[in-house]
């Protein structure tokens, strides 16, 4: 034994924010660990989530930026639209792909986690929707972190919470008021040194941080998919190295099987609508154009060319409202 718990991170989405505050006030001052967090923000969040939970810390709070040192006795947070990436001894902030729909993400931070800090890895799961969270909290059991994870039953979106307990049945599950108390206990814990991490996860993390991805890196990830990248419409690969069924494309996007469905329900949505619009649109331009020619003929195709298009507008509305009757 010649290593201790000495790093803590932290990923939750909706309702995790309530949960985070108290916990980042109710952590000792002295607390002999850094703090990491990771909190979806929503499109147009310019970090006064971040702000507001940094007020709240008795822990010191910043921004994450590039470089800055890992220190103990502070709590560190993801700025918006980076992932928030640790290495060896610093931190890094990175641009890179969305994972799960999200920039920061959870994963990419406990993947990080899991690569250089292993053994003295703390990663904590809080309360969210769909599943960001559970692939890098399996990393960081892997290595041979300490796995929490806010009890399902007593989480506002117990999405996240139910997801990472899946993906690792053996992490610790707490009520919201005991998770603080838990870190606080294993901190500083004797535990066997890191080893190095599988190249497969050191990789990933790698692309995360744009750093070499390419066509022949998802083809050492994993196997072709049928699927289609909602991102960039590039092919994705299926990741095989955890119990979490997972794809990556070649530009870096990565979903899990769930937040994959989700996207591209979010994708078909937009399609649909777009198709809406071209139809009520042409069937306009249609109108207008039997009404300017002389010739019956063309007045009566366009006319007949345009209750076809105001047809098809019609069963699209119908689609996108659920209505399949008929």
């Amino acid at each position: 034994m010649d290593s201790s718990r000495d790093t803590v991170v932290i990923g939750g989405s909706a309702g995790a924010f309530s949960v985070l505050k108290g916990l980042l006030g109710q952590l000792p001052a002295d607390l002999g660990a850094a703090v990491f967090v990771t909190l979806h923000f929503t499109e147009g969040d310019r970090g006064h989530a971040a702000e507001l939970l940094a007020a709240a810390s008795a822990l010191p709070p910043r921004v994450a930026s590039e470089g800055q040192p890992i220190e103990a006795g502070t709590v560190t947070f993801a700025p918006p639209n980076r992932h928030l990436l640790l290495g060896e001894h610093h931190v890094h902030v990175r641009r890179g792909p969305r994972e799960n729909g999200f920039r920061p993400a959870v994963d990419p931070m406990f993947r990080s986690a899991a690569v250089y800090r292993g053994t003295r890895s703390i990663a904590v799961v809080l309360s969210g929707l769909l599943d960001d969270g559970a692939v890098g909290l399996e990393a960081v059991a892997r290595q041979g972190g300490l796995a929490i994870v806010q009890d399902p039953a007593d989480a506002d979106f117990p999405d996240m919470p139910l997801a990472a307990q899946s993906a690792v049945p053996g992490a610790t599950l707490r009520a919201t008021a005991e998770i603080a108390g838990e870190i606080a206990r294993q901190v500083g814990r004797p535990v066997a040194a890191p080893t190095r991490a599988p190249d497969k996860m050191m990789m990933e993390l790698k692309i995360a941080g744009l750093e070499g991805a390419s066509m022949s890196t998802e083809d050492q990830l994993g196997t072709l998919s049928p699927y289609n990248c909602p991102d960039c419409n590039g092919v994705l690969w299926e990741v095989d190295d955890s119990p979490v069924t997972r794809f990556r494309c070649h530009t870096g996007h990565a979903y899990t099987i769930a937040t994959l469905d989700d996207a591209q329900q979010s994708a078909l949505e937009r399609s649909l609508y777009d198709a809406l619009r071209a139809n009520r649109g042409r069937a306009d331009l249609l109108r207008r154009m039997a009404e300017r020619t002389d010739t019956q003929h063309l007045r009566e195709r366009h006319e007949t060319a345009a209750r076809k298009c105001e047809e098809d507008a019609h069963l699209l509305e119908r689609i996108i409202l659920g209505d399949r009757a008929g």
